[in-house]
């Protein structure tokens, strides 16, 4: 049985509650202490991305991650992905 792939224009497809348990996940493996704190929220931060395409296209203006890098990859044949610029 040949196994979905999920792109990044269908993410907010994704489960809150399978968002979370990833997060989770990850929280464990770097060896934090929590995914959430006072002013501090992974899970938040995370589920908002993959879900509000408004604002993760603002946090991508912010980190510079463009979708000119996502052309440009696709125009030389390389595997697409996105790039943080310097």
């Amino acid at each position: 049985m040949e196994k979905y792939l999920i792109h990044s224009n269908e993410l907010h497809l994704i489960p809150k509650e399978e968002i979370h348990k990833a997060v989770a996940k990850m929280v464990d493996s770097l060896g934090m202490a929590a995914g959430s704190t006072d002013n501090f929220d992974l899970y938040k931060v995370v589920e908002s991305y993959f879900t509000d395409l408004h604002l993760r296209e603002k946090i991508n203006r912010e980190l510079h991650i463009t979708d000119d890098d996502y052309e440009l990859d696709v125009e030389l044949g390389e595997k697409p992905h996105y790039r943080l610029q310097n």
